[in-house]
């Protein structure tokens, strides 16, 4: 069998060299690059790939201490991406969001791939690397887009809690009342007001504003936590809906099944085709193997909570916190 990696031990450690991306050797023309690269989302579709390590390195990482750019068809670059998700998608009714959204991940591999100079940032050099997102406005500006696009994501949440709601006659209700508005809007608009704070309230170090750390890292706190909470809602409120739909919108269209199809799959609502059309929207958004990914990456591209949590730590002003207390003290 082949060694075991313990992901715990910095690159230089492990059993294999150059299991991460690292350079096997420099020449006039460049560095020579082996190693494997993950996750590369969309890379399938993208010109250039940049690599570089965001997981601070060690000492003793030089040879992994590189960041840079290349074209997606340089020489030895190959790609291992997962099957698409569109190819099990029979159709966009049946499959909106899998059929038309997919973001491949992709692991590439670099076979002794020549780097030119010209397109190397960093070459071995442990403390730049470490410091190129953290010490750069580089983090906190590429997360920051991340949160405006998951605000975007609860917004959509929201609107399909609310169609669904409609469609089975409930948005009267008060307990659908109840769980729209608690369950629901109250996390959205949360959410949205971290989004805007991070920008109306900046941080600016060396003439150079960004969007503040505490209100970017509160945020990808909360949202690996959210969205489990908020697909377990969306699914809540469908009940079995989900398991009582035609196989495809085939049924809409067969002599011997289209007139069942639209009388038994009704609602008082809506239309049959409107509202398994509905039904199938939020499925690929909460249950598909697509939602699955979804729902992965949404909890761990960012990291692992508690480092999510540590950076959040460091990004408090406990300052000013304590200051509260310490005038509390000073009066008595």
């Amino acid at each position: 069998m082949p060694p075991q990696i313990d992901r715990t031990k910095p690159a230089h450690l492990h059993p294999e060299p150059f299991l991460h991306p690292g350079v096997v050797r420099e020449t006039e023309a460049g560095m020579v690059v082996r190693g494997a690269h993950s996750i590369a989302t969309s890379v399938t579709m993208a010109d250039w790939l940049f690599v570089s390590y965001i997981t601070p390195l060690a000492e003793g990482d030089e040879d992994y201490a590189i960041s840079f750019v290349l074209p997606v068809g340089a020489d030895g670059l190959k790609l291992y991406p997962r099957r698409p998700y569109a190819t099990m998608a029979t159709s966009v009714y049946d499959y909106p969001l899998s059929s038309r959204f997919d973001e491949l991940d992709t692991t590439v591999v670099f076979d002794d791939v020549l780097v030119p100079w010209e397109q190397v940032f960093i070459h071995r050099r442990v403390d730049l690397v470490n410091a190129q997102f953290h010490e750069s406005p580089s983090h906190t500006t590429a997360n920051f887009q991340s949160l405006v696009r998951f605000g975007v994501k609860l917004e959509f949440l929201a609107g399909l809690a609310m169609k669904l709601a409609e469609v089975q006659v409930s948005e009267s209700d008060p307990n659908t009342q109840a769980t729209l508005g608690g369950d629901v809007a109250a996390y959205c608009a949360a959410f949205d007001a971290l989004v805007k704070a991070a920008e109306r309230f900046p941080l600016v170090t060396n003439d150079v504003a960004r969007p503040h750390p505490q209100y970017i890292y509160a945020g990808m706190g909360l949202q690996r936590r959210l969205i489990v909470d908020k697909m377990r809602t969306l699914r809540e409120m469908a009940g079995g809906a989900f398991q009582n739909v035609p196989s495809s919108e085939a049924s809409f269209f067969g002599e011997e099944t289209r007139a069942a199809t639209e009388r038994y799959f009704q609602s008082s609502a809506a239309g049959a085709r409107d509202r398994i059309k509905l039904i199938k929207l939020i499925w690929d958004f909460v249950g598909t193997e697509f939602a699955g990914r979804q729902l992965q990456y949404e909890m761990f591209y960012s990291a692992s909570q508690p480092v999510v949590n540590r950076r959040m730590f460091r990004a408090y002003d406990w300052a000013a916190a304590k200051q509260l207390v310490d005038r509390c003290l000073g009066e008595y």
